[in-house]
């Protein structure tokens, strides 16, 4: 390869990495104060009924809500009128082909799971105060070969286990 084209190649890549992080500091969520308690969580999953349909939505409505209680157990304060409401919603579940997680054929680009989705803070209003993206991968390994019979709902499970374990970090709590 020649030099130009190796230049060009390089100012491009430098180009859309500087794109990439002046667009996630510009999108980022502020923090939330470190004393924020939660009147109530709920779990909206009608974006992924829309983009998955069942029985995937109601897998993840069932597998979410104890995960999510557990991780913000100590800010949950369902008399305080004035606390916001944290609902956490799920856009997309993808799971990916059966792999062993290693590099090479049928390796770890295949064989992950992933969920996006959002923390969204609701005051007691009903202003949105924050939204909080977040997007997690797991190795399918995690929750079994997608070749057994009734592992989508255990790899469902474990993607809302690690969302539930993440989204408190990404919201600075």
């Amino acid at each position: 390869m020649d030099k130009a084209k190796l230049s060009r190649r390089a100012f491009l890549a430098a180009g859309a990495v500087g794109l990439a992080v002046v667009g996630a500091k510009s999108g980022a969520a502020t923090p939330l104060p470190p004393n924020t308690r939660f009147r109530d969580i709920r779990v909206d999953v009608s974006p992924l009924a829309a983009n998955s349909g069942e029985p995937t939505a109601t897998w993840m409505a069932q597998s979410l809500p104890t995960p999510l209680h557990a991780a913000f157990a100590g800010r949950l304060a369902p008399g305080d009128r004035a606390a916001p409401t944290l609902i956490v919603r799920i856009d997309s579940v993808f799971l990916g082909e059966s792999g062993n997680g290693i590099a090479g054929f049928a390796g770890d680009v295949t064989a992950r799971d992933n969920i996006q989705g959002a923390g969204v803070v609701v005051a007691p209003d009903g202003r949105t105060l924050a939204v909080y993206p977040l997007f997690s991968v797991l190795y399918n390994y995690t929750g079994g070969s997608n070749y057994e019979v009734g592992t989508a709902p255990r790899r469902i499970a474990e993607l809302a286990q690690a969302f539930a374990r993440w989204l408190p970090g990404q919201m600075g709590l």
